[in-house]
């Protein structure tokens, strides 16, 4: 298993130059703003050359593109990823502060996909072709073609139409007020949780289907065990490693979700940063944040590969 870990994080790093550079090329190419002129076209002195090349000295645009993704580069590889041209903070320091609110979001959005995909899935499969599964399957089908920022906007507009309540303003985290806090997130967490659910229930209602017309399955219900415990021991856990395999690049999925749902209910996270990075041109943490998010989504995906073994003892990582 160790050795296993380690050869997966060396094959991370590849993957991780690669995003680099092209996260750090593409955006110079496909949005070239200068962020030199930018801020002197508030200014006065917008036509100084000497305030100019200054500006550029400073910002390390003097050099050539390469020279200068090296230099970022290596900055990334101390820990340095530069100052952000939009609040002249440390890049870091704004990541830190922004990426609990959005992991906080898309771990408990999966969470919740689970906890409503895997019951609703069950019962789909278990009473195939009644009623019931036909209902369950509708309602998953709506679930999977409605956005999630249509959703989140039927969260905020509907309460506030009938009842004239709408969630609290300004984030508050939980160690400052836990309450106000959970009802914060508690309608981001549904809008991006039915999407994913709904996937999670179309996909465990027919692999269980499959797994359910095994030998193993139909020995175990000859022996006399009852239904419940042929479904939750036998046939449940030999369908969840596509579910969890699903769910690893769902990840991606929930991440994007949260760029667009932090700025509806107005939550500090990485995507609003990402988003006002993209509005300011701030290349720094812009860059920054998409290789921090290529990070989380190689971090997830090799937890769901070790998830395997646990879940099919007859996977064995040599």
């Amino acid at each position: 298993m160790a050795a296993y870990i380690f050869g997966r994080v060396l094959a991370s790093i590849p993957a991780l130059l690669g995003g680099s550079a092209i996260i750090f090329f593409s955006l110079r190419l496909l949005a070239p703003v200068d962020i030199i002129e930018q801020s002197l076209s508030e200014g006065a002195a917008a036509s100084d050359g000497v305030l100019r090349d200054q500006l550029r000295r400073e910002f390390g645009l003097d050099k050539a593109v390469p020279l200068q993704y090296l230099a970022w580069l290596w900055g990334v590889l101390r820990g340095d990823l530069g100052t952000s041209w939009m609040s002249g903070r440390p890049v870091m320091d704004n990541i830190v502060q922004a990426l609990p609110v959005s992991l906080e979001i898309t771990l408990l959005a999966l969470l919740l996909a689970l906890a409503i995909g895997i019951p609703i899935g069950v019962l789909s499969a278990v009473h195939h072709n009644t009623w019931l599964d036909y209902g369950l399957r509708f309602i998953a089908v709506v679930g999977l073609s409605i956005p999630s920022f249509v959703v989140a906007t039927v969260l905020l507009v509907t309460p506030a139409m009938l009842w004239s309540w709408s969630p609290p303003v300004g984030y508050k985290p939980p160690w400052e007020n836990l309450g106000v806090h959970s009802i914060q997130m508690l309608l981001p967490l549904i809008a991006l949780g039915v999407g994913v659910s709904a996937i999670q229930v179309r996909l465990l209602r027919s692999t269980l289907l499959d797994v359910l017309r095994n030998e193993y399955v139909r020995t175990g219900r000859a022996k006399g065990l009852p239904e419940g415990l042929v479904i939750s021991r036998h046939a449940l856990k030999n369908c969840l490693i596509p579910v969890i395999t699903l769910l690893g690049t769902q990840v991606s999925f929930t991440l994007g979700g949260s760029v667009v749902l932090e700025n509806i209910f107005s939550l500090p996270g990485l995507g609003r940063l990402t988003l006002m990075a993209i509005d300011k041109g701030d290349f720094p943490q812009l860059q920054a944040n998409i290789l921090y998010l290529l990070f989380i989504y190689l971090a997830i995906n090799l937890i769901v590969d070790l998830s395997y073994a646990w879940l099919d003892p007859r996977i064995r990582y040599r």
